[in-house]
């Protein structure tokens, strides 16, 4: 009597079982977490759904994309010969509509099996050969590796024993089955019905394990990742950080300390990660010897999770009711780590699935700093200036427009309305004096373009940026409310503002605290304005070569890498050289995330590395676009003590030194030099 259903149908039974019981847990691990919606605008989840997960359309960002391009498409085409392949084996003659049928689908299943183990064997090779540093070399991925190959070899060459024990017209066309099928010699003594036999149940065992074993494992991330990628949020990048109420007295907590205040979705990343590095490949805190690594942190959180689910139901079950240990930062989490990153986000910019490392390093910062009262000394001096004086520096507020008396700009609400735009000046522009340049060339070219502004002088304040990356939520809502009370009180609409900062706070943040505002960078006007020829260049200007930065805040959270350029390029002589690291790959000036007012501890300075990188293209002066890459870069310039040290020059500078004048004359320098010789 044959068995094999019977003895199928038992290991299927056992592999769900063992595939079941441990989704379970892991889905129950998920449900700690804080429920988040995530179910808006589903037809375009579903669209982006085809193009990510199907298309895979980020994993092409890199040449070894296409590799798993061809493991991915070559995994769901075997997987189709797979059902017909099992249901054979079970019944003769078995035949599934179009696969079982068709000679020209076993033609491609073998191409693509081919395809398949030629990519195995690639990554085989990079992984444990080539050695990558962001890639792990350990028994679970060689594992992995063989029983994919595993599978593939076991179906060709069982397929192939069957043809030959059986010739079958439509198999034919499969050149694997083929050409396996023509080494049987006969008269050999070999019987190929009994090897197929034996290599269709090593296929089946085979399968059914590797089913049992992606829940336990870091394959986890082929059930998590697409409906990772299908809740990704839809949010606008640079308003992706989810607001805290603070009213809320029932809140245990503000910030995440424990891994169960994470949201559920949150939570799904860690399941979702394929552990790739292509976070860590980007990440300028990592790359420059901090402590963090996006990778390894959510590794750590996805362990202490499964840790403590865990914990938390064998207590349940026991009935005793009492939470284990639920401590991550410290215990599972470094704080250096915690405070390393510079919310540059280049790991969410690579990332394939669309994890959302930034959001839950600033909700760790939250616990620290709203729950513990724990912040960094030189990050608390800064939100203790914001608090007194409304500006990090702590200088006085009343002088914040101080700047602007040589210039005449108008202030909203004293010499005029608030007029076409409200020039946000930031505080950078108003309190640095290198800063100051940018909003001074502000001015001198809306004046000669005629533009009708305003500034708010003393009443302006911090936008809050800093502070609530930093963790300190209470005052960055304090400070929207005020800002935004201000500027409807006034009824400003539209708003420019040069740094990048400033810009995604009041174009993506203030809107959730009743800031609906039109918000422009100063990149986007000045473009605006020289298009419609309301700037015109003087003639005899001389050339010059500038290595352009692109800003995270510009560049990755808000799409703006071209408009820059074509400033740049619009103004005779100027040279653009690019950065080997530029646009979407563009590397962090190392102030982001509230850095700007800390000391880095470990490993090189961010800012030295990137001078480093701009400087390879030979350039006369470095291009900016936000005050603080241009301290930052000036800062770097310094340090590296380079022979012949060349300018840093926001992209208005550039723009304020080359126009010809007919509103105003750009007065000397007070030292006499210009900024560029």
């Amino acid at each position: 009597m044959d068995y094999t259903v019977t003895l199928f149908i038992a290991e299927l039974a056992a592999a769900l079982a063992v595939f079941g019981y441990a989704l379970k847990r892991r889905v129950g691990h998920l449900m700690m977490g804080r429920p988040e919606k995530r179910t808006d605008s589903s037809g375009r989840r579903i669209a982006e759904f085809i193009v990510l997960v199907l298309g895979q359309k980020k994993l092409f960002k890199e040449k070894f994309g296409l590799v798993h391009f061809i493991i991915f498409w070559g995994f769901i085409i075997i997987s189709l010969g797979t059902l017909q392949f099992v249901g054979e084996g079970l019944k003769e003659g078995f035949k599934i509509p179009l696969l079982g049928t068709s000679p020209y689908f076993y033609l491609v299943k073998d191409i693509f099996s081919v395809m398949v183990l030629a990519a195995l064997a690639a990554a085989a090779f990079r992984r444990f050969v080539i050695k990558p540093e962001r890639l792990d070399v350990n028994l679970e991925s060689a594992v992995i590796l063989s029983m994919i190959a595993g599978l593939i070899i076991t179906e060709l060459a069982s397929g192939g024993l069957a043809l030959a024990a059986k010739p079958d017209p439509v198999k034919e066309m499969a050149p694997a089955y083929r050409l396996i099928a023509s080494a049987v010699m006969p008269g050999s003594g070999f019987n190929p019905a009994l090897g197929h036999k034996a290599l269709w149940w090593t296929h089946v065992t085979l399968l059914l394990g590797f089913m049992a074993y992606i829940p336990y494992s870091k394959h986890l991330h082929m059930l998590a990742a697409p409906v990772n990628i299908f809740f990704r949020s839809l949010k606008p990048r640079g308003g992706q950080i989810n607001a805290v109420d603070l009213e809320n007295e029932e809140a245990e907590e503000f910030g995440a300390g424990r891994i169960e205040a994470f949201t559920r979705k949150q939570l799904l990343d860690l399941y979702s990660c394929a552990q790739c590095g292509r976070c860590q490949d980007s990440c300028p805190a990592h790359l420059s010897g901090k402590a963090l690594s996006p990778k390894k942190l959510l590794q750590k959180m996805k362990d202490h999770l499964i840790e403590r689910g865990d914990s938390l139901a064998i207590a349940r079950r026991d009935g005793s009711g009492e939470m284990p240990d639920a401590g991550l930062i410290g215990q599972i989490v470094a704080e250096e780590e915690i405070w390393a990153c510079t919310t540059c986000y280049s790991c969410q910019e690579q990332c394939p699935v669309m994890n959302e490392h930034v959001n839950k390093i600033v909700d760790m910062r939250r616990s620290l700093v709203l729950d513990r009262g724990e912040l960094p000394a030189e990050a608390m001096q800064a939100c203790r200036n914001i608090e007194k004086n409304y500006n990090p520096w702590g200088l006085g507020w009343y002088s914040r427009g101080d700047w602007a008396v040589a210039s005449g700009a108008p202030l909203a609400g004293v010499d005029q309305s608030a007029g076409d735009y409200l020039y946000w000046v930031g505080c950078a522009g108003s309190y640095d004096d290198r800063s100051k340049n940018i909003a001074q060339s502000m001015v001198k070219i809306m004046k000669e373009a005629g533009v009708n502004f305003s500034i708010l002088g003393s009443e302006e304040k911090c936008c809050g940026d800093s502070a609530r990356r930093l963790g300190n939520e209470y005052l960055f809502q304090t400070l929207a409310a005020e800002n935004v009370e201000l500027l409807n009180e006034l009824g400003v609409t539209r708003i420019v503002t040069h740094c990048p900062h400033c810009f995604n706070t009041l174009k993506n943040e203030y809107p959730s605290f009743g800031g609906n505002f039109e918000v422009i960078h100063h990149t986007e006007l000045l473009a605006d304005l020289i298009a419609r020829g309301r700037l015109k260049f003087r003639g005899d200007l001389e050339s010059l070569r500038v290595a352009y930065h692109d800003s995270c805040y510009l560049g990755r959270y808000n799409g703006l890498y071209d408009t820059p350029r074509k400033i740049l390029r619009s103004v005779p002589g100027v040279t653009v050289v690019e950065a080997r690291r530029s646009r979407k790959k563009s590397f962090c000036c190392g102030a982001g995330g509230g850095r700007m007012w800390m000391e880095e501890q470990g490993g090189r300075r961010i800012n030295g590395m990137r001078v480093e990188q701009l400087m390879e293209g030979g350039p006369e002066a470095l291009g900016v676009n936000c005050p603080f890459c241009l301290t930052m870069l000036e800062d770097g310039i310094k340090a590296l003590g380079l022979e012949a040290p060349v300018p840093t020059l926001d992209v208005a500078e550039i723009v304020a030194r080359s126009v010809e004048y007919t509103v105003v004359e750009i007065p000397e320098e007070e030292d006499g030099e210009e900024l560029v010789s």
